[in-house]
């Protein structure tokens, strides 16, 4: 097999667990044989790296630990042993996610529930991040972390009240990985009779990281399938929506914090920021969630629904007005979540934002 060697700049920023990905071109695959794999550097130090299959190409994933300015090399080797990544285990109606070996959280498509839901979502000490509490009477749609919209063509799919809509799952896959696992998923979005509104395809990527956080990219694409569709003005959307576990909340003595430095919901709620933190403690650890907004989405930087309560959100439609979109047109909305421990400066939220909108370059040498 023919030696396949990267050279990975850092760039202006320090990495730490920074996910990064190149395609192999046609006449590079021909040299990758079917295996584990691994990266091993100038000082032999090796890291998993995860190969997926993409036709003509095949695309290398992994994760770099960088300081600022440096440059490192790393060579394609085959290895013997295959590391425990993300792993899925599937069950009725829901899908385990697993990173390490270790529950992280639940992918719930279970048709009792308006929509699907991930949650509840685990902290790496085990501590709770998200609130999913069943028997909640104070805004019990907030199930964990969800997708909705509160106002499409009149209906809600954010809210539970009276004739709200619902979202039918219809197709879903899992990839497993050593680096990171996605899962793949096709939803209609429907009024309460079940007739279709719009549809969604949506990916999520799990991030099997070694240290103190753990990564989740959300992609979903919504597409005017049945006719014209508009999103209408209403606080009450996201698409993205997150309820945080109820000791982090500001209520219980938690701090959310935005981009710009503006602290609470007095000052974060309605503002525009391209990332916003919530943080306090979990079972006697300090943990938080960040939400970092994509430059490619509308609007960016987003405006946030953030709530004292623990409501975490990123929202432009309630203030920039409604979204229409043409019968066959689409849109997509991309996010990541950073489920962290400690606060938001011993997480290093801010300075990982640029892992997200400025990753490190990668070249084949």
């Amino acid at each position: 097999m023919k030696e396949i060697k990267l050279i990975v700049s850092a760039g202006y920023h320090d990495r730490q667990d920074c996910p990064v990905s190149i395609l192999v071109s046609k006449e590079e695959k021909n040299n990758v044989l079917e295996g584990t794999y691994g990266l091993a550097d100038e000082g032999g130090v090796i890291i998993p790296v995860q190969l997926t299959d993409q036709g003509d190409q095949v695309s290398l994933s992994f994760l770099v630990t960088l300081k600022a300015g440096e440059c490192r090399t790393y060579t394609l080797i085959q290895q013997d042993n295959a590391v425990n990544g993300v792993e899925f285990v599937q069950k009725e109606n829901k899908i385990d996610v697993l990173t390490g070996s270790r529950f992280f959280t639940s992918y719930v498509y279970d048709p009792m529930f308006a929509k699907p839901y991930l949650g509840p979502v685990m902290g790496t000490y085990n501590q709770p991040l998200t609130r999913l509490d069943f028997n909640v009477r104070e805004h019990p749609h907030q199930r964990s972390v969800w997708m909705g919209i509160g106002d499409v063509n009149g209906i809600d799919f954010w809210n539970e009240i009276r004739e709200y809509g619902k979202q039918k799952q219809t197709h879903i896959n899992c990839t497993a990985g050593s680096v990171s696992g996605v899962i793949d998923s096709e939803k209609i979005w429907t009024d309460f009779t079940g007739r279709p509104v719009m549809d969604e395809s949506a990916k999520l990527v799990f991030y099997h990281m070694p240290t103190t956080g753990r990564y989740l990219d959300i992609e979903s694409t919504f597409k005017a399938s049945y006719g014209e569709t508009v999103f209408g003005p209403t606080k009450e959307a996201g698409p993205l929506g997150i309820r945080v576990a109820e000791t982090i909340n500001v209520s219980k003595g938690g701090t959310m914090i935005n981009a710009y430095g503006a602290v609470g919901e007095a000052e974060c709620w309605g503002k525009r920021a391209h990332w916003c933190d919530y943080c306090g403690l979990s079972n006697r650890q300090l943990s938080g969630i960040a939400v970092y907004d994509h430059p490619e989405n509308d609007g960016y930087p987003t405006y946030w629904h953030i709530r004292n309560y623990g409501l975490f959100a990123p929202n432009n439609f309630y203030f920039t007005g409604s979204r229409t979109l043409e019968e066959g047109e689409s849109v997509t909305y991309r996010y990541r979540i950073y489920f962290h421990d400690g606060d938001t400066v011993s997480a290093q939220v801010k300075q990982r934002y640029h892992d997200y909108i400025n990753p490190p370059k990668i070249e084949i040498i």
